[in-house]
């Protein structure tokens, strides 16, 4: 298997196909970054409070909880518009990922097999098998190293890091071992037809099968592991950008011009992470699409 092929084809097809991110990498990217922030945010409080402070400090849900009902009584039909709005981003949040990685790689699979495609296509093919993906992707976060990572830090708080860090760190072991079997599970469920289970039997067989490939993987999960730093990176930048001409226009008695500043720093900085990790993605997914394509043709 010539890997280098593989991951120069796969970097070709993101510089060529610059609407497969536009649709497929890019609306993702910026939900998924948004979400991000708020989470690194709520757990490094977290993971703060229970290794730093020497006080008392509020449970970040009680306040919110408070704060939540302050504003609705102050402006109860601006609230339920923003409960609105924030509920139909959470189901963007859950659901598009999987409908434009399910197109995605039906897509990246036509093109490596030279037959045409097209955005229209693309959207057509997201809803194919969108179901089985979803509910692959809802099984597979269970042992997921982002779930494993924030479940270490939200019990860390209440249950000490001594305890609860030796027994998360045997089920990262173990959830990235699963993680490794599982890789071309949504691979056979897009591009075979199969059911969750089977797909995981699938993917788990090929890769025992193809066992000298180990490293090639390896090198795979590698530049996963990127995409995640980098998410972390700008999870942390946005918002001191965002906080930066706040505070600097508030000290010198400009706090509108501060937030309206911050505000579109913070825009900027979203847009430019949003699309460097759509890129990325496409990128990734190529890889791994062409990668499946040619072990499943060994069999």
């Amino acid at each position: 298997m010539n890997y280098r092929a593989t991951i120069r084809a796969a970097w070709g097809m993101a510089q060529d196909y610059k609407s497969l991110i536009w649709w497929f990498g890019f609306p993702p990217a910026v939900i998924s970054t948004v979400v991000f922030v708020f989470y690194a945010g709520y757990y490094s409080y977290l993971l703060w409070t229970s290794l730093f402070s020497t006080g008392t400090s509020g449970n970040p849900w009680n306040m919110g909880i408070e704060f939540f009902l302050r504003f609705w009584n102050a402006q109860p039909s601006l609230t339920a518009a923003l409960v609105i709005v924030l509920a139909f981003f959470m189901v963007l949040w859950i659901m598009l990922p999987v409908f434009t990685e399910g197109a995605l790689i039906q897509l990246l699979a036509r093109h490596k097999q030279g037959r045409p495609i097209s955005i229209p296509d693309g959207i057509g093919l997201g809803f194919r098998r969108f179901l089985q993906l979803f509910e692959f992707h809802l099984a597979i976060k269970t042992f997921g190293i982002a779930s494993i990572i924030t479940n270490t830090v939200f019990f860390s708080r209440y249950l000490g890091p001594e305890l609860v860090l030796p027994i998360f760190a045997m089920v990262f072991v173990v959830g990235l071992f699963l993680t490794l079997l599982f890789t071309y599970s949504q691979y056979y469920i897009a591009l075979e037809d199969t059911g969750m289970f089977s797909s995981m039997l699938s993917s788990s067989k090929l890769v025992v099968r193809h066992w000298h490939h180990t490293l090639f993987m390896l090198i795979l999960m590698a530049f996963i592991s990127l995409r995640i730093l980098i998410n972390i990176l700008f999870a942390l930048l946005i918002p001191v950008l965002i906080a930066g001409p706040i505070i600097f226009f508030t000290s010198i008695t400009l706090a509108e011009v501060g937030a309206v500043v911050g505000g579109l720093v913070g825009l900027v900085a979203l847009y430019f992470a949003s699309y460097f990790v759509g890129v990325f993605h496409v990128f990734t997914t190529a890889v791994w699409t062409y990668t499946f394509l040619e072990l499943s043709q060994r069999d």
